[in-house]
């Protein structure tokens, strides 16, 4: 199994996450969804998440609230396209900080699961190359690594 996190860029907007978690989908679904799972896993472990508020229905909104130890806040909000338990999401993304605010992104994540092992990807679609390369180059794998291993200690709890 690949535990390790696979980026590629399929299109000159897009760039994809890949990784697998030894759980079913249903359960790496659920906790890319519910709050008591997100708050224990999304984000930058040296960030507390304060605000963690989510509407899982097609034209619901969600809100994570991510705060540094200098108080300094980062916000993630969207709302939801799409909604097929446990096989798919798609929402819509902006991310904000003291100063910076990016253009609104797509995010897409499948679900796929083979003999109890889910294949996790996640698209993120930008409106333009320049946005993607900026998200891409910011270093998003650092981030993204280690919250996919607390995801996979996640599900492993969840069994």
């Amino acid at each position: 199994m690949n535990k390790t996190l696979r980026i590629t860029t399929p299109s000159d907007f897009e760039f994809a996450m890949t990784r697998q978690f030894d759980a079913p989908r249903r359960f790496v679904f659920d906790a890319m969804t519910k709050p008591e799972y997100l708050v224990r896993w999304l984000g930058c472990d040296a960030m507390a998440m304060p605000v963690c508020e989510v509407d899982l229905r097609v034209g619901g909104a969600y809100r994570f609230v991510f705060r540094s130890s200098e108080g300094i806040e980062h916000e993630l909000t969207g709302t939801y396209r799409e909604v097929v338990r446990p096989e798919r999401l798609a929402f819509g993304e902006t991310f904000s900080m003291p100063g910076f605010t990016s253009d609104e992104y797509l995010v897409i994540s499948t679900f796929v699961e083979e003999s109890g092992t889910t294949t996790l990807t996640t698209t993120i679609r930008h409106p333009t190359k320049e946005a993607r390369d900026g998200h891409l180059n910011s270093g998003i794998e650092k981030g993204v690594e280690p919250a996919y291993d607390r995801l996979a200690e996640v599900v492993a709890e969840m069994g």
